[in-house]
């Protein structure tokens, strides 16, 4: 005959545990020896030998019967099992439900059998009446061995419906225990790129290079300035005439007026108001802070064209006091005139006692007057010529600057321009490399999901396999566990 083992899978197929086999026979059987009635048991009975001390060991039995001797050798009395609770009542002599030689009691406390009147020597012992739980191992035949125990002949084939039943379990929970852990997605060890800081993109004000800080060769005072021509004198030293000439005509020379005192229209002084120029009753008459505001303009405001109007309004002021000069010489001209007719009156008067001494004196005073006006104009003409010539060197050397600092400053320019370029390109470049690092990671990320799109495909084969398994053990176990309670109830009732 084939082993339990053999037996229970060719039902379900192979288990793979023998221990646990063993374990589902032993505790089937226990099962079905704790379900017979007592007239049931009577056929799996053993008795013990005489007891003579309390606390009889049962484990791994079930007490059916417990008889105890009355004092008479051989005369058994059927003890009566009361509740553990009245363990100690049991023994008190003085409680109703203290046990007595003719009405003996026990109780079973912690797998071990307590009998009061406790047992003793002398006609006093104890013998118990139990089933044994049978210890069965998957590789037996039958269940003592020897097969010659009645319960092994008549529940065996009940014994392996139950323990099929468990078996069956077990494969159900080996399934659940079997099933592959669920994909998961692992997107921490792909590298995140970092998104770039806001650039810090600075732009440094261009400088102004070579600045000008006041004009170039300037002209400071009038060169080869005309001095005051001397009134033409008639000298009379010869004559004893005392006579004058008329002075109603008397010459003037030309001055340059300001708000200050002895100011010249070529001296440089400081504004009176800082940044305040050209007001209406204050540096629109003040020619000697001209200069300063041409000055001004061009390096503190830094307008060339406004400096450049300021020059030729200082032009303009040269040409009206030439003109002034030319006016001057006219009444110079004019005072001669009148000296030279007041003379003649004089002579005139004379003519007969100083014809010789006015002759004379005439052609003195032709001389000088003529010398005067030659030395008057070649000056006039020098100081206009040596104005003009510095004028123009100034206008020629401050354009010369202005230009220069112009190019410096375009240059200062570029360079802050390309300074700002290659920020704005760095800050390009991190750009680049973020996108391809997002691209790098978008990548990786497809890659990722794609391969856990392939592992639950996977997974869903494999929960699919073992659900079917599943199943299977399942539908078989409710026929199984049906079978083993229709077989335990006929043996109960038969």
């Amino acid at each position: 005959m084939s082993t339990f083992k053999t037996r229970i899978e060719d039902y379900i197929g192979s288990v793979g545990d023998d221990t646990f086999l063993g374990d589902a026979l032993t505790d089937t059987a226990a099962e079905i020896l704790r379900a017979l009635p007592d007239n049931k048991l009577n056929f799996f009975t053993e008795e013990t030998a005489d007891q003579t001390s309390n606390a009889i060991n049962i484990n791994n039995h079930k007490v059916v019967s417990v008889v105890r001797e009355n004092g008479t050798d051989n005369q058994y009395i059927e003890c009566k099992e009361v509740s553990p609770s009245y363990f100690r009542k049991a023994q008190d002599s003085n409680s109703m439900f203290a046990g007595t030689i003719e009405n003996p009691v026990y109780t079973i406390k912690n797998s071990k059998v307590h009998v009061f009147p406790e047992p003793a020597t002398n006609n006093n012992a104890v013998k118990l009446e139990t089933v044994k739980f049978p210890t069965i191992t998957a590789g037996q035949t039958f269940i003592d061995e020897s097969g010659t125990s009645e319960f092994a002949q008549s529940l065996t084939d009940v014994v392996i419906l139950g323990a099929t039943t468990k078996a069956l379990q077990y494969l159900m929970a080996r399934v659940k225990d079997s099933l592959p852990a669920e994909p998961v997605i692992v997107l921490s060890a792909i590298t995140v790129p970092s998104t770039p800081s806001n650039p810090t993109i600075s732009y440094s004000d261009a400088s102004v290079g070579n600045s000008i800080g006041i004009a170039v060769d300037p002209v400071a005072n009038a060169v080869d300035p005309i001095s005051d021509p001397t009134d033409a004198s008639v000298s009379t030293s010869s004559l004893s005439s005392t006579s004058t000439g008329d002075a109603s005509s008397a010459y003037t020379g030309p001055s340059v007026q300001s708000d200050s005192a002895g100011i010249q229209l070529t001296t440089v002084v400081a504004l009176d108001t800082q940044d305040v120029i050209d007001d209406y009753d204050g540096n629109a008459v003040e020619f000697d802070q001209w200069w300063t505001t041409a000055a001004h303009l061009i390096e503190d405001e830094e307008d060339v064209e406004l400096a450049g109007l300021q020059i030729a309004k200082i032009n303009s002021y040269i040409d009206a006091f030439k003109a002034e000069v030319t006016n001057a010489r006219s009444a110079m001209e004019a005072t001669i005139n009148d000296a030279r007719n007041a003379t003649q009156a004089s002579i005139a008067s004379q003519r007969n006692l100083y014809e010789q001494s006015i002759s004379n004196a005439k052609n003195t005073t032709e001389v000088n007057l003529a010398n005067i006006s030659n030395l008057t104009t070649a000056s006039i003409s020098k100081m206009r010529e040596s104005t003009s010539a510095s004028i123009a060197k100034m206008q020629q050397s401050t354009s010369a600057a202005v230009a220069r600092m112009r190019e410096s400053t375009n240059v200062n320019v570029q360079n802050a321009a390309r300074t700002l370029e290659a920020a704005i390109q760095d800050y390009s470049q991190e750009i680049s490399k973020f996108r391809a690092d997002t691209e790098r990671y978008s990548s990786e990320v497809q890659a990722a999901v794609a391969e856990y799109s392939n592992d639950i495909q996977k997974y869903s084969a494999q929960v699919d396999r073992y659900t079917r398994e599943y199943s299977w053990y399942q539908d078989q176990y409710a026929k199984f566990d049906a079978k083993f309670k229709e077989a335990l109830q006929i043996v109960i009732a038969n």
